[in-house]
């Protein structure tokens, strides 16, 4: 008997198989019922029987064997198997364990129950090689859906907890203004305000990155509203806000045409934040931070240039990427960068903007944002 055909004539043996092996595996203090532990177990086989017996052209294995299989833009069984494990508390590992032991079982229910030919049967051949990769392409679908879920899951609570955290660091802002300012407290009260003022504004910016990588990665994106906006005023506003916060370092401004265009202001001004923020991070604290705004016909540019150790030139094609933090070497003053650039790069396509970096000994480190105009 053919195996696809053997399969649907044994299908109740190789669901027992299926659920006996989910029982003695299910996470501890599990009680799932039959048909919890079945799940879609029969939909699934039932799958890889009209697979199998689907006519296949040399083309579409070929297609196959890379992974390449035909995509549905509904969910799969195996998809709605991997949601019903994840709800129950599988491990990915377990998931992939009930694959493997189900390949298993109807292997050995097969060779078990039928008398086969030789082992070089051409059907027989064709039966294994398409079962096998029918099996693999379930197990791709699971392993997928489950991956996916797991990181929406976790990008859902890291963007819960930026929230709620907010409002602890409002009395903590509070708390250190109220400091700051009495009158009648000893200087060092007064300068541990202003000290405590700088952590809860840096922890801020970093909730702010928090919750915007968060927004990227879930729902549509980052969203951004457009109106007219003036990158020379943006810009100017927050050079005076920097240059007061951090009077240990010398900023200057530069301004080059009108510098105004159709965009979101407020992201605009968190771009130029997170890359002035980089620049006091890694640049060198006793050279200058240049903010430059330059118009141009249909764009405007903006560039944020600091001096210090220059960032390799490996390093420069990947550093808007977040794994581009595992790379870099240690001791590099430019290693832990955070959210910062990555969350630049992202506002910056949602402008249909373009971002880049150039670093070198002697021009020091330039960030280049280009925004069209409208």
């Amino acid at each position: 008997m053919r195996l696809h055909k053997f399969i649907s004539a044994n299908m109740e043996a190789i669901l027992k198989e299926w659920e006996d092996f989910a029982r003695a595996n299910q996470p501890q203090g599990g009680d799932l019922k039959v048909v919890e532990l079945r799940d879609h177990a029969k939909d699934l086989l039932n799958n890889i029987v009209r697979d199998m017996a689907t006519a296949q052209s040399e083309s579409e294995r070929e297609s196959k064997s890379h992974g390449n299989s035909p995509t549905s833009h509904t969910d799969t069984p195996a998809e709605v198997h991997a949601d019903e494990r994840l709800g129950a508390c599988f491990s990915i590992r377990l998931l992939v364990a009930e694959y493997r032991a189900l390949r298993a079982s109807v292997l050995r229910l097969w060779v078990k129950g039928e008398a086969l030919s030789e082992p070089d049967n051409p059907d027989e051949l064709e039966d294994l090689i398409r079962f096998n990769e029918s099996i693999d392409q379930a197990l791709a679908e699971s392993v997928g859906r489950y991956s996916e879920a797991v990181t929406e899951n976790s990008d859902i609570f890291v963007g819960m907890l930026g929230h709620d955290l907010r409002s602890p660091l409002q009395v903590l802002s509070f708390g250190a203004a109220k400091l700051k300012n009495m009158e009648d407290a000893d200087k060092s009260l007064n300068q541990l305000g202003s000290t405590m003022i700088a952590s809860v504004q840096r922890m801020k910016e970093m909730l702010d990155d928090l919750m915007d990588f968060t927004e990227s990665r879930i729902g549509e994106g980052l969203i951004i509203h457009r109106g007219p906006a003036d990158l020379a005023e943006i810009t100017r506003l927050l050079v005076e806000e920097f240059r007061s916060a951090h009077q240990d370092h010398r900023f200057e401004h530069v301004v080059n045409g009108d510098c105004s265009g159709h965009w979101d202001a407020s992201r605009i001004g968190q771009i130029c934040q997170n890359l002035i923020s980089n620049a006091l991070q890694h640049g060198d604290p006793q050279g200058n931070i240049v903010v430059g705004c330059e118009a141009r016909k249909d764009q405007v540019v903006l560039t944020v240039n600091s001096k210090g150790k220059p960032i390799p030139e490996a390093q420069q094609q990947d550093i808007f990427e977040l794994s581009s933090r595992k790379h870099v070497e240690k001791g590099n003053p430019n290693k832990n960068l955070g959210l910062g650039l990555y969350i630049v790069r992202e506002l910056v396509m949602a402008h249909d903007g373009k971002v880049s970096v150039e670093s070198t000994q002697s021009a020091g480190t330039t960030f280049t944002v280009e925004l069209p105009k409208n």
